[in-house]
């Protein structure tokens, strides 16, 4: 078995227009859209990070933003940049900061996201080449991307949302299990739209069983599965993993797979945490 975005996919993005490729000028005011090209020390690998401003960023110069940092962003960036803005201009959607973590093209994003978003390394059976590196792709995050952003934009560090899509979403449950651990406390909002928990046997799962949390404040968890995945077990257990204090909503999709169901979990799992739509 091997984790890969599937090639229909590919005809989506292609479709769409990639973000300028510039890196942004610090002397003059941010753009709507920037595109940031970082080097890891972490990774010791570079990344692409598209950026997207709400409208409201010019309105009043003392205000600082939400956060919603996105991964696989070669794949989502551009619609959910779209969606966002759209959104927000009619009231359906808050007006946030979009990060989208990229990499240099989509067949690096769909190699790499696999090193990146997972951890342990792999067991035998998923054919991974590269495995493992959540926690150095997470140190980057939390270590050297959010603080440049911090630096650049007007940001809201304390309303900071991680969201990804299957193993995005496993690295976004890995995110708030290392937060729970007191290992990083950069976010406070968590979207997982169909994560694959399965990864290693059940590996991550076992571990929030286990975990005995650290001192944290208000966490909000939002994660999805299609009803087609037939994932309804797992759905019984996972709230049962987190501990009473986190704010968590678990929905499940019926007549959505496991390939449909990340544009849906973004901007529910926003509109929730945002107070947009009934807990």
């Amino acid at each position: 078995m091997r984790y890969t975005i599937l090639p229909a996919l590919v005809l989506f993005v292609i479709a769409c227009n990639a973000p300028e490729s510039t890196s942004p000028d610090l002397k003059k005011p941010p753009s709507a859209k920037d595109t940031l090209h970082l080097y890891s020390n972490n990774v010791h690998d570079s990344f692409t990070v598209y950026v997207n401003l709400p409208a409201d960023y010019w309105l009043d110069r003392s205000k600082h933003f939400p956060v919603v940092y996105l991964l696989d962003a070669n794949l989502y960036f551009d619609i959910m940049a779209t969606v966002l803005n759209n959104y927000a201009a009619v009231g359906l959607a808050p007006p946030v900061i979009l990060a989208g973590i990229g990499y240099k093209d989509f067949p690096a994003m769909d190699s790499l996201r696999n090193r990146d978003y997972t951890f342990p390394t792999a067991i035998a059976e998923y054919e991974m080449p590269v495995s493992g590196g959540a926690p150095q792709f997470l140190a980057f995050i939390t270590n050297e991307l959010a603080p440049s952003l911090d630096r650049q934009f007007r940001t809201d560090t304390l309303q900071q949302t991680l969201m990804g899509h299957s193993l995005g979403g496993y690295f976004t449950c890995y995110a708030l299990q290392q937060r729970l651990a007191g290992k990083q406390h950069r976010f406070r909002n968590y979207i997982a739209a169909s994560p694959s928990l399965h990864y290693n046997h059940y590996f991550l799962p076992n571990e929030l069983k286990n975990e005995v949390p650290a001192r944290h404040d208000s966490l909000n968890v939002y994660i999805t599965f299609g009803g087609l995945e037939k994932q309804d077990s797992l759905c019984r257990q996972l709230p049962l993993l987190f501990p009473t204090s986190i704010t968590k909503k678990i929905d499940i999709y019926s007549a959505l797979d496991h390939m449909d169901t990340q544009l849906p979990s973004f901007i529910k799992g926003l509109q929730w945490q945002s107070g947009m739509m009934n807990p």
